[in-house]
């Protein structure tokens, strides 16, 4: 039982640390934000911070790391009621552009370092790629998508979708739910309509 809590306690320190780091990086700027900034936000010493993040940049990768294990939950345990995997495709691509609205320019700079192969958090891309991967190979095998096209290619599509919705819809952040999900459906109808498999 004392384990139990303990666990819980850690999980939430981490959580809490996170969402101070998050709030900050946002309102402060990520270079101007420092580690006692942030352990004073979180109401945690800074000793504890650095016991869970050893500098800034594992701030970005466990706020990265995050909201994948969040979307990953979903696919796997909650959404075990939808019609088949394209659902599950758009909802996953729903929630991963939702999760960087509220912390839109620190999300953008996550963005951009999954980008980067040198940088530490491509790894959370590559995990990203290959979640999104694995539904679209789903929804090849439950004969939605050609199977003759190439699962890298339609990934591809749907990151590009990611990507605009991150860096060119300038006022997402102002957008309600209904609606970002109601563009993400169109893009996605729209862009993906080449892979479709045409239903008799």
């Amino acid at each position: 039982m004392e384990t139990n809590r303990r666990e819980l306690n850690k999980i939430n320190s981490r959580k809490r640390i996170l969402k101070a780091s998050r709030r900050l990086f946002s309102q402060k700027g990520y270079e101007e934000t420092m580690m006692e900034d942030i352990a004073k936000k979180a109401g945690v010493s800074k000793a504890t911070i650095y016991n869970y993040f050893p500098n800034k940049e594992s701030l970005l990768i466990g706020t990265a790391d995050e909201v994948l294990e969040r979307v990953e939950h979903l696919v796997k345990s909650e959404l075990t009621d939808c019609r088949n995997s394209e659902q599950k495709l758009r909802l996953a691509l729903g929630e991963f552009v939702s999760s960087s609205v509220e912390y839109l320019g620190l999300s953008r700079r996550i963005t951009y370092l999954n980008s980067c192969k040198d940088s530490v958090l491509c790894s959370t891309r590559k995990k990203m790629v290959a979640l999104l991967k694995e539904l679209v190979i789903n929804a090849q095998n439950e004969g939605l998508f050609l199977d003759s096209a190439d699962a890298d290619d339609i990934v591809d599509v749907i990151m590009g979708i990611y990507l605009i919705a991150q860096f060119e819809w300038s006022h997402i952040d102002e957008y309600s739910p209904e609606f970002l999900q109601g563009k993400l459906n169109r893009f996605f109808t729209v862009m993906l309509s080449a892979y479709r498999c045409k239903i008799e």
